[in-house]
């Protein structure tokens, strides 16, 4: 329930972030307004870590071995989404992209199945199609779907998050605090200097201060959530829960911005919304085999963490490295860190 609850979280943070940025993207270009957003989430962790010093970690630390992770993980996400999500919402309304944000679901399951060999079921499809047909009514027009500019960059940035989620997924057990600290200044750091190369113009300091806090609740708070999501969901699941940032941000736009409740918005949000009902009522559950192995990540000695401590470990729930397996047994899972395992049957 907690990582349901966190992915939850994290996407109404994020979510209301697309209403509150379509504020400032005329004041800001999209590609200065993404340093600030990505550099206020990296100066948020920052202050956060400072402040959980002689704290027990929430992870591993990052490893050398994490690095091409990590530079995937900014490149996609941090470095080429954002300036393509805030160039498409100056030109089109804030609710109409805040719903097609929706397709990240999609991209992020259908990659975590291509790539990462992740199981998705036919519920999960289902619930694909049915953001699909949301799209397409968010485009639809007089005469039959069409992908506007504004939209078409909003899509690109989903397949980019699509896979930033899975390239999270793979260093998940990490820090969040330190990963998200290390995406946001290293994505706002080069966002800057590339909207400097670019000569956007300089904007004014109240804009930047509402930039930095922006990106310090709806990208360093929604980020570290999220991460904390994708440890017990996995990539796909957790993405799909996260589905409900479109809505945030589509309400947001409706309450906030007073952008109209169109018809096409109406169908749209009850397409996605019978998605994302589907997908918080999966089930999953098999005969499957744990390995054995080593693993080190936050724990608590539950059914899959059973084994013996020399004293220095600490309370649960406590990180160091433990073994994992020979074990076999049958329940409701999810494919976290203990169940990436090949699947022979499709299952229910």
């Amino acid at each position: 329930m907690l990582p349901v609850l966190q992915a939850t979280a994290a996407a109404l943070l994020f979510g209301l972030s697309a209403p509150l940025a379509k504020l400032l993207v005329g004041a800001v270009s999209p590609w200065l307004l993404a340093g600030l957003l990505y550099l206020g989430a990296g100066g948020f962790l920052t202050v956060m870590r400072l402040g959980r010093r002689g704290c027990p970690d929430l992870g591993t630390a990052l490893r050398a071995s994490d690095r091409w992770w990590l530079a995937g993980v900014v490149l996609a996400g941090g470095i080429l989404a954002p300036p393509l999500l805030l160039w498409g919402l100056a030109r089109a309304p804030a609710a109409s992209i805040a719903l097609l944000l929706n397709t990240e679901v999609i991209f992020t399951a259908l990659i975590a199945a291509a790539l990462f060999r992740e199981h998705v079921g036919a519920r999960i499809l289902a619930a694909t199609g049915l953001v699909a047909l949301g799209g397409m009514a968010v485009e639809w027009s007089g005469s039959g779907p069409a992908i506007s500019p504004a939209a078409a960059a909003t899509l690109a940035a989903c397949v980019l998050w699509g896979l930033d989620n899975n390239l999270t997924r793979r260093i998940a057990e990490a820090d969040p605090l330190a990963l998200v600290q290390v995406k946001g200044l290293a994505a706002g750091a080069t966002n800057l200097i590339l909207a400097g190369l670019v000569g956007s113009p300089r904007p004014r300091l109240s804009a930047v201060a509402l930039g930095l806090g922006l990106g310090a609740v709806s990208y360093g708070a929604s980020l570290m959530l999220f991460v904390l999501a994708l440890r017990g969901l996995g990539a796909a699941r957790a993405g799909a829960y996260f589905a409900l940032a479109p809505f945030f941000g589509a309400a947001g736009a409706v309450l906030v911005l007073g952008e109209p409740l169109t018809p096409r918005l109406a169908v749209a949000g009850s397409l996605m919304a019978a998605a994302v009902w589907l997908l918080a009522r999966e089930a999953h559950g098999h005969w499957h085999e744990h390995a054995p192995g080593v693993h080190e990540h936050r724990h608590v000695h539950d059914a899959h963490h059973q084994h013996a401590h020399q004293g220095w470990e600490g309370p649960e729930p406590h990180v160091h490295p433990h073994p994992t397996g020979p074990l076999a047994h049958a329940h409701p899972h999810r494919p976290d860190i203990h169940h990436a395992h090949d699947h022979e049957l499709d299952q229910p």
